[in-house]
């Protein structure tokens, strides 16, 4: 699956409101369910809060990649969002996250869950891809930048 894929305009926002993790992960669960009305706001929620409780998805360089799978889910989905100057988000560098991409996975699809985790990885290491988001004026400008 292509990343490209996964980034639709509904499930992308730059943020300013969010203050700490949870506001985060309640932000980020707001867009998939504004979306799919299979996801239900306080479900994915909880998915993604357990997934927090068991070690912090910062993954350090101003990235968080929370991810969590979902019973009854399709297909895998992406949320990406841009808060611009950062959250505290307990970050294995103990810096503020910027860039938060979001995954739901299905439950019986573990393999392409890694495999998609694995590639936003790889595409959120690159320095210039963070600081394109980062400075990303709009919605578009964010897409262009992940596709």
């Amino acid at each position: 699956m292509l990343l490209a894929e996964l980034f639709r305009e509904e499930r992308v926002r730059l943020s300013r409101e969010a203050e700490d993790k949870p506001s985060v992960l309640r932000e980020i669960s707001r867009l998939f369910a504004a979306d799919d009305p299979s996801l239900p706001e306080d479900e994915v929620y909880r998915v993604l809060m357990a997934r927090e409780s068991l070690a912090s998805t910062g993954v350090g360089s101003g990235v968080a990649i929370p991810h969590g799978r979902v019973a009854g889910l399709d297909q895998i989905r992406a949320a990406l969002l841009v808060h611009g100057e950062g959250v505290p988000f307990d970050a294995v560098d103990g810096e503020r996250v910027q860039v938060f991409v979001a995954i739901l996975a299905p439950e019986d699809k573990p393999s392409q869950h890694l495999r998609v985790l694995a590639e936003v990885s790889r595409l959120l290491r690159r320095r210039e891809v963070r600081e394109r988001l980062v400075s990303a004026e709009s919605i578009a400008d964010i897409l262009d930048v992940v596709r």
